[in-house]
């Protein structure tokens, strides 16, 4: 938060515990809705849970150009569902095919790095 040190370095230094996450299996999906917000398009992640999962789900997002007005976190056992309300650069809803698509590969893409 002082701005001392750069978040990429703090989420690099973290040691992940992939042991104990080996033993469980959560296929991962990723939900684009326009319906359940009125301003916003909501973001579905779901994946098996483990460490740096939301930073890396929101840098992905932020890396597409997308805002991101909030971010909600569930846990479900091992399974985690992060939820994201974003908008693009214009302040709209995504309703691009094309982008839906894209923002769903790469998050697929992330959550299955994990």
């Amino acid at each position: 938060l002082s701005g001392k040190r750069a978040i990429d370095t703090l989420q690099t230094a973290r040691p992940l515990q992939k042991s104990r996450l080996g033993a469980f299996s959560v296929t991962p999906d990723v939900i684009i809705d326009n319906t359940a917000s009125q301003e916003f398009t909501v973001i579905e992640a779901h994946a098996l849970d483990r460490p740096g999962l939301l930073f890396d789900l929101a840098r992905g997002l932020s890396d597409l150009g997308l805002d991101i007005a909030s971010a909600h976190i569930a846990t479900f056992g091992e399974k985690a569902v992060d939820v994201f309300y974003v908008r693009d650069r214009f302040r709209k809803k995504l309703m691009s095919g094309d982008v839906k698509r894209l923002i769903r590969k790469r998050l697929l893409t992330l959550l299955k790095a994990g």
